[in-house]
């Protein structure tokens, strides 16, 4: 799991009932996913300020069928000053083939006269609360000439400029190479995670016969060091492993639950009431101002369920819900923890892991408590039987890039808000990559710190095969704004 110390977190009291969580979820959403309700309404307007404002709206969307979802979502910011603008913050989706492109814009005078003028010049009377372009005709930016009645038989005249963020080319694309590097840790798929400190980090996993281990680097091109972990009960595996509030957590095969130093080797137990047993850590969070842990554990009768751990006090605060079957109570998660303005509280976020039925989870599921959880948007998407999946959160894109093998390929798949929806990668991104040789392999992918690179490293089906290590570039994440 790759954990909340890659965002940014603002700890505030944390809701009091969980009846509330729909409407914070919801709430939580608009205002940091930057999503709509559910991805059903487009986003109109992102900043509005009022100087004779005779743009009131203004969105696009297209009947393509890869773009029709991306392009629809792409808030516009509408300045109505002396000198009107319209623009987007966020990048319309790539495309190399022209395509229609569906303009909906509304005027604050009914009897005003809007005309748009291409970059080419030429001049379109606006007559339709919608009109279509093609997109090498519009997205190289426009002017909207609006006409109103004045005084008299006077007119006045307003003018918008209206630039269009787009990608330069496609920003799926990578460029993958295989490193040569000593050390690299044979890691099996029944549990691998990577810890990250700047440059430096250290992989956890188990090996293929069933020991428990931790590869550090300084540079993942570097030498990697095998150490031993200690603390852990014997025979125990390690099965879950959290990063929260500058300390190392982890679960293992032996329902214990431990804790470290951060990138630390040697674990010491905590305690646990009888009343329930960890099996997952899902996250951490504050809760009633108490530093939490969210695991999923099981109950002294056997049942599955969520619960929340105290951390200072060493108890478990609320025994929650069973899990829905579509939730990830295994494999590697990314968790973060966010804040709202229109609520009072936290919600701890869950990306990622596989179901019960080893499927890999597509959703993105969010909690206030820790005990009671909800898919974002509402609706379940259904994952592929997966061998593995990781994921690697690129901060300076505000992208993740989730990684899943299954028993015959690999796959990819992109985010651009933190885990709510999903594209699935296109062909350029696997340049230099043989997508076969992943198959049924277990899988870790990290980024680099500066953001530049990804970093996938594939382990060992068998005892004494040996682990490698790709090294994937970014190509096409330059945009350009006309």
């Amino acid at each position: 799991m790759i954990r909340a110390s890659i965002f940014r977190s603002i700890y505030i009291e944390a809701m009091r009932r969980i009846t509330t969580l729909v409407p914070a979820a919801l709430g939580l959403l608009a205002l940091t996913l930057g999503m709509t309700s559910c991805k059903t309404k487009q986003v109109e307007l992102e900043d509005f300020q009022i100087y004779d404002n005779q743009i009131t709206a203004f969105a696009l969307s297209t009947d393509e069928a890869t773009l029709k979802e991306a392009v629809s979502a792409i808030p516009f910011v509408i300045r109505n000053t002396a000198t009107g603008a319209i623009y987007n913050t966020q990048a319309l989706p790539y495309s190399s083939a022209d395509y229609n492109v569906h303009l909906r814009m509304a005027k604050a005078a009914s009897n005003a006269t809007v005309e748009v003028i291409l970059s080419d010049g030429t001049t379109v009377a606006w007559k339709d609360a919608t009109q279509t372009f093609k997109s090498s005709d519009l997205l190289k930016g426009i002017q909207l000439r609006i006409t109103t009645a004045g005084s008299g038989t006077s007119t006045n005249t307003y003018t918008y400029k209206v630039t269009f963020k787009r990608y330069q080319q496609d920003p799926h694309a990578f460029a993958w190479s295989e490193a040569s590097v000593t050390g690299l840790p044979a890691f099996s798929s029944t549990f691998s995670q990577v810890e990250l400190s700047g440059n430096s980090g250290a992989l956890y996993y188990v090996k293929a016969d069933g020991t428990n281990a931790v590869s550090s680097f300084t540079t993942p091109t570097g030498a990697w060091t095998t150490s031993s972990l200690t603390g852990l009960g014997s025979g125990e595996r390690l099965s879950s492993l959290l990063t929260y509030g500058g300390k190392l957590y982890a679960t293992t095969s032996g329902s214990r639950l431990y804790e470290a130093s951060a990138l630390g080797t040697a674990f010491t137990a905590k305690t646990f009431p009888t009343t329930a047993t960890p099996q997952t850590l899902l996250g951490g969070l504050s809760v009633d101002g108490k530093p939490t842990l969210a695991l999923v554990g099981k109950t002294a009768a056997g049942a599955t369920t969520f619960l929340g751990y105290n951390i200072s006090a060493g108890t478990i605060s609320t025994i929650g819900e069973t899990p829905s079957t579509s939730f990830p109570t295994a494999g590697s998660t990314l968790s973060y923890e966010l804040t709202g303005s229109s609520y009072d509280g936290a919600a701890l976020y869950v990306s990622g892991g596989r179901t019960a039925d080893g499927k890999a989870s597509p959703n993105l599921w969010a909690t206030t408590n820790g005990t009671a959880w909800l898919i974002v948007g509402g609706k379940t998407q259904a994952g592929v039987s997966a061998v593995s999946q990781s994921q690697a959160y690129v901060e300076s894109q505000k992208r993740i890039y989730r990684f899943v093998s299954t028993a015959s390929t690999l796959e990819l798949y992109i985010s651009d808000d933190r885990g709510a929806t999903w594209q699935e990668a296109r062909t350029v991104a696997f340049s230099g990559l043989t997508r076969t040789d992943f198959a049924g392999y277990p899988l870790v992918a990290f980024p680099s710190s500066d953001g530049e690179t990804v970093y996938l490293l594939r382990g060992a089906k068998t005892a004494g095969e040996s682990a490698k290590l790709f090294v994937g570039k970014f190509g096409g994440l330059k945009t350009v704004t006309e």
